[in-house]
Protein backbone atom coordinates (compact mmCIF):
# COMPACT_ATOMS: atom_id res chain seq x y z
CA UNK A 1 0.00 0.00 0.00
CA UNK A 2 3.11 2.03 -0.43
CA UNK A 3 2.89 5.11 -3.12
CA UNK A 4 5.15 4.42 -6.10
CA UNK A 5 8.20 6.85 -4.97
CA UNK A 6 8.66 4.17 -2.47
CA UNK A 7 7.88 1.09 -4.52
CA UNK A 8 10.65 2.65 -7.27
CA UNK A 9 13.06 2.55 -4.08
CA UNK A 10 12.37 -0.94 -2.26
CA UNK A 11 12.58 -2.34 -6.02
CA UNK A 12 16.02 -0.75 -7.39
CA UNK A 13 17.38 -1.92 -3.82
CA UNK A 14 16.31 -5.18 -4.57
CA UNK A 15 17.50 -4.57 -8.50
CA UNK A 16 14.08 -6.12 -9.53
CA UNK A 17 13.98 -6.98 -12.65
CA UNK A 18 9.95 -6.44 -12.74
CA UNK A 19 7.59 -3.79 -11.52
CA UNK A 20 6.13 -3.44 -8.13
CA UNK A 21 2.60 -2.10 -7.64
CA UNK A 22 2.03 1.00 -6.06
CA UNK A 23 -1.59 1.04 -4.07
CA UNK A 24 -1.37 3.55 -1.53
CA UNK A 25 -5.50 3.76 -1.48
CA UNK A 26 -5.72 -0.24 -0.46
CA UNK A 27 -7.82 -1.43 -3.37
CA UNK A 28 -5.65 -4.15 -4.53
CA UNK A 29 -4.96 -5.20 -1.38
CA UNK A 30 -8.93 -5.31 -0.67
CA UNK A 31 -8.84 -7.06 -3.51
CA UNK A 32 -6.27 -9.78 -3.20
CA UNK A 33 -7.52 -10.19 0.12
CA UNK A 34 -4.16 -9.11 1.99
CA UNK A 35 -5.56 -6.39 3.16
CA UNK A 36 -5.21 -6.20 7.01
CA UNK A 37 -6.74 -2.53 8.55
CA UNK A 38 -4.22 0.45 7.48
CA UNK A 39 -1.71 -1.93 6.50
CA UNK A 40 -1.34 -4.70 3.90
CA UNK A 41 -0.13 -8.37 5.09
CA UNK A 42 3.12 -9.14 3.00
CA UNK A 43 2.52 -11.04 -0.45
CA UNK A 44 3.86 -11.71 -3.86
CA UNK A 45 1.50 -12.34 -6.46
CA UNK A 46 3.07 -13.23 -10.40
CA UNK A 47 0.29 -12.12 -12.34
CA UNK A 48 0.29 -13.31 -16.09
CA UNK A 49 -0.87 -11.01 -19.24
CA UNK A 50 -4.07 -12.37 -18.80
CA UNK A 51 -4.52 -11.07 -14.95
CA UNK A 52 -4.25 -14.82 -13.95
CA UNK A 53 -2.41 -15.32 -10.48
CA UNK A 54 -0.11 -17.92 -11.24
CA UNK A 55 1.80 -18.25 -7.51
CA UNK A 56 1.13 -16.26 -4.33
CA UNK A 57 4.22 -15.93 -1.72
CA UNK A 58 3.63 -14.54 1.17
CA UNK A 59 5.69 -13.36 4.72
CA UNK A 60 9.03 -12.89 4.87
CA UNK A 61 9.25 -15.17 1.46
CA UNK A 62 7.41 -12.14 -0.54
CA UNK A 63 10.78 -10.06 -0.32
CA UNK A 64 12.72 -12.47 -1.65
CA UNK A 65 12.19 -12.44 -5.73
CA UNK A 66 13.61 -15.50 -6.61
CA UNK A 67 10.06 -17.62 -5.66
CA UNK A 68 8.49 -14.79 -7.95
CA UNK A 69 11.36 -14.80 -10.69
CA UNK A 70 10.91 -19.19 -10.99
CA UNK A 71 7.68 -18.88 -11.22
CA UNK A 72 7.78 -15.82 -13.97
CA UNK A 73 7.09 -17.39 -17.60
CA UNK A 74 8.84 -13.79 -19.04
CA UNK A 75 12.00 -14.34 -16.72
CA UNK A 76 12.33 -18.52 -16.82
CA UNK A 77 15.38 -19.23 -19.05
CA UNK A 78 14.60 -20.34 -22.44
CA UNK A 79 15.78 -23.98 -22.72
CA UNK A 80 18.50 -24.36 -25.87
Amino acid sequence: MDDIGTQTKFAESLKLPFPLLADPKGEAAEAYGVKNGNLPNRATFVIDGEGKVLKVIEGRDAVDPTAALEACPVHKPKKS
